[in-house]
């Protein structure tokens, strides 16, 4: 709870001005508010009484008239103002927790699927928006209810008390009752989180779902996830928070019988004027009010802050370039060296084991072996995604842990096996790797990588749309739209993780024109499946059970009849 009003606390800090601005009109606004009753109370007095002036009967309507609106033209203000700074805070806590998002590590993507984070996000900053918009309307009210009991206090003490002793038993009721509730809606929040993780997955993943007609099977498995699981914790939220209410309306109801009896009472007695018994009932209206609001904003509150804390839960984990330094080098050869390197994702099951690796200036190295041996956490390594349980991976001698990490990703780019783009034009996801590139940057870049040809066969050219993940390019277009991004960037280290593997013989030639223009004169590391794209590098490099266990070029490592020789004969007698 501590989190929550901090986290309260300094967006409100942020945005004062137009607190201070609300708080001002609202103070105004429901002192005229308060004036009311006792405006009305009088007048009744005076009209019962056969001598008093018209002028002064009139002049006390008139005057009830422009307090009133006054008052509602405040009201209506302070409204207005709260719920456009509401929105604003929420948009500028989505956006906020959008680009910290972006910053956090590879392992938090990996781990958490992407729907339940989105539906984090955006729950946690409709709630934000809910509670200042309710907070910011109802705050003329709470002042409303302090003017309301002093003047009660005023016109008849005795019948106040009965008020304010009503009001503490209302409070601690609602606070008793309010934590069990918000137990339960906090695993509410778990489940609509999982479940629309889910949701967002079947969704990314139509296709597959198409592919195996399974479309039915989806329908019954949301409706279970929506439906079955939802609805009966929402039902025991629901059903608590009914309860609840029923409590505070009994209590509001028996006061109100109270204070009405006690006060005919001191009317028949003498003690209440007529005028004063309507302004009395005029102020437990004003102060019953606000009261029964203030209760609400408590629960909305209390509701909110279960959405809130898992919101900040989600800031609160570090970014990765936090974990980094922030030297810069002035020029970058592109010499990487791994010294004693090992890793591994699970406790006591290493991925790599004690690498020790020199990579020169300018070099092609390929990473062959079978599935699961650690050939692509090599490369997320260097890129900083990972960092090593021990060792060190140096970049011109300088430990890359000590490198300002957008500094370092800058000097590399990659060339996946599938690349994913967004469902935008193809210039925009070209300029995505240099937005300064001009359009004869671009066009430099896809003729080098032998795409510009397929480009403007498209009726658009680069202006054609590729839509979700580049559905419309094939793969060996995609492919050649990752090596013009590589050209555009420009940088000194290329990571390859076999962007042949997937492709027909003729794509794969294509790719491979682009691909020997593209490496010429950069530190190169190739991800090798298929060995065809292995054979020129300068080195390459065999490992298993995450060890290097053989080094060399093509015609060394088949002269030595190892573990290379046994799966370049194996592929070779597949092909």
């Amino acid at each position: 709870m501590k989190q929550v009003n901090r986290f309260l606390a300094d967006i409100f800090k942020e945005h004062r001005k137009e607190l201070i601005t609300i708080l001002i009109i609202a103070t105004f606004g429901s002192l005229f508010a308060a004036i009311i009753p006792y405006i009305y109370g009088r007048l009744f007095d005076f009209a019962l009484i056969p001598q008093t002036s018209l002028n002064i009967l009139i002049s006390l309507i008139v005057i009830w008239f422009i307090l009133s609106i006054i008052s509602n033209y405040t009201s209506n203000k302070t409204g207005l103002m709260g719920e456009i700074l509401g929105a604003k805070i929420s948009l500028e806590a989505e956006a906020n927790a959008y680009a910290h998002f972006f910053s956090l590590p590879v392992p938090f993507h990996k781990k958490k699927q992407k729907g339940e984070v989105l539906r984090k996000l955006s729950r946690g900053a409709w709630t934000l928006q809910n509670m200042i918009e309710v907070v910011s309307g109802t705050f003329p009210q709470f002042l409303m209810l302090i003017f309301s009991v002093i003047a009660m206090l005023l016109i008849q003490w005795q019948l106040a008390l009965i008020l304010i002793f009503a009001f503490i038993i209302y409070f601690l009721i609602t606070i008793k009752n309010i934590d069990p509730i918000l137990k339960i809606q906090e695993e509410e929040h778990k489940i609509f989180e999982k479940q629309y993780g889910k949701v967002y997955d079947k969704l990314y993943n139509v296709f597959l779902v198409k592919n195996f007609a399974m479309e039915d099977d989806e329908k019954k498995r949301l409706f279970n996830s929506f439906v079955t699981k939802l609805v009966s914790s929402l039902e025991k939220t629901s059903t608590k928070w009914a309860r609840l209410s029923i409590m505070q309306d009994i209590i509001y109801s028996v006061s109100f019988v109270a204070v009405l009896g006690t006060a005919i009472f001191f009317l028949r007695l003498g003690e209440l004027t007529p005028g004063e018994f309507i302004m009395f009932f005029g102020y437990i209206n004003l102060a019953f009010g606000p009261f029964r609001s203030l209760s609400r904003i408590y629960r909305l509150f209390k509701r909110s802050s279960v959405a809130i804390k898992r919101f900040i839960k989600l800031k609160r984990i570090v970014p990765e370039s936090m974990k980094h330094g922030n030297k810069i080098l002035q020029s970058v050869k592109g010499e990487i060296t791994f010294e004693n390197v090992s890793f591994e994702y699970l406790k006591n099951k290493e991925v790599l084991k004690n690498i020790n690796l020199k990579i020169k200036q300018g070099e092609t190295v390929a990473l062959v072996g079978k599935s699961g041996v650690g050939k692509t956490t090599f490369s997320e390594l260097i890129i900083g995604y990972y960092q090593p349980k021990k060792g060190r991976i140096l970049l011109d001698g300088v430990d890359i842990s000590k490198l300002k990490l957008k500094w370092l990703r800058n000097q590399i780019a990659i060339v996946p096996q599938d690349l994913n783009l967004f469902n935008d034009t193809l210039i925009n996801n070209l300029k995505y790797a240099n937005p300064n590139a001009t359009s004869e940057d671009i066009i430099r870049a896809a003729q080098a990588a032998f795409a510009h040809d397929f480009i403007k066969k498209f009726p658009k050219g680069y202006k054609t749309l590729v839509g979700e993940d580049g559905i419309k390019l094939s793969m060996g277009q995609r492919q050649r739209i990752a090596i013009t991004m590589a050209f555009l960037k420009n940088p000194k280290i290329l990571i390859l993780d076999e962007p042949t593997a997937a492709l027909d013989a003729e794509s794969e030639k294509n790719v491979q024109k682009g691909i020997n223009e593209l490496i010429e004169g950069k530190t190169t590391i190739i991800i090798a499946h298929r060995f065809s794209t292995v054979r020129n590098a300068d080195k390459i490099v065999v490992l298993d059970s995450g060890e290097i266990t053989e080094m060399g070029n093509h015609d060394e490592l088949i002269r030595k009849k190892g573990l290379y020789y046994k799966l370049y004969t194996l592929q070779k007698g597949l092909n």
